[in-house]
């Protein structure tokens, strides 16, 4: 992080191979706030959903299952890490 870089600034690393920019907010689903982020092992640009942890019916997790198996219908691939 150089001086003008602020803590909130800072990509925050997620499961190990992703980065997410928490200034690069893409918008926001049904269930959570969505982020432009990086596959650090690829290189590529990525979309990050995330949902509040203290949620009363969490949906990320059944989301992500939903898309994994329309996966072969031109949905990109999901990565799930339940945080």
């Amino acid at each position: 992080m150089n001086k003008e870089q602020s803590p909130k600034d800072a990509e925050i690393p997620i499961a190990g191979y992703f980065r997410l920019n928490p200034k690069k907010k893409l918008g926001n689903g049904a269930f959570g706030d969505i982020y432009l982020g990086t596959n650090t092992k690829k290189n590529e640009a990525v979309a990050i959903k995330l949902e509040p942890t203290k949620t009363k019916q969490p949906q990320l997790l059944y989301e992500s299952k939903l898309y994994t198996a329309l996966h072969g219908g031109g949905i990109k691939m999901i990565y799930n890490d339940t945080l």
